[in-house]
């Protein structure tokens, strides 16, 4: 497949936890997203690892959510080197399965009558 990096800087403040879990909630929603991380000296850039990612309608969709800045600084194949990194937190997505769970209902037999309706 065609695994590919992208960085965005975020114009926030790299220990705002409401802006950058709301950066994380956005990035991982887009298909083919595979993980995101906060990377950069400031903690301002989102790198955001996946398959056929679109990079230019996620710095879109990052700027007008946040209402703050997000420049796209580049997208690219992901390094064999980059994997080797253990030290760098990362979120990962792993997928799951909702079962909607239905009230449960039991009929008993004591209802003796007939329809009232007829």
């Amino acid at each position: 497949m065609n695994k590919q990096k992208v960085v965005i800087r975020l114009s926030i403040n790299g220990h705002d936890k409401k802006s950058r879990s709301k950066a994380f909630k956005i990035a991982v929603s887009q298909p083919g997203v595979n993980s995101a991380a906060m990377k950069g000296g400031e903690n301002n850039q989102l790198e955001v690892e996946g398959e056929q990612i679109d990079a230019a309608v996620l710095t879109k969709l990052l700027r007008k959510k946040l209402k703050k800045g997000a420049e796209l600084l580049s997208v690219g194949p992901i390094d064999k080197k980059d994997g080797d990194k253990k030290d760098d937190p990362k979120i990962e997505l792993v997928p799951y399965h909702v079962v909607p769970q239905y009230p449960f209902y039991e009929v008993t037999e004591s209802y003796q009558g007939g329809c009232s309706i007829l």
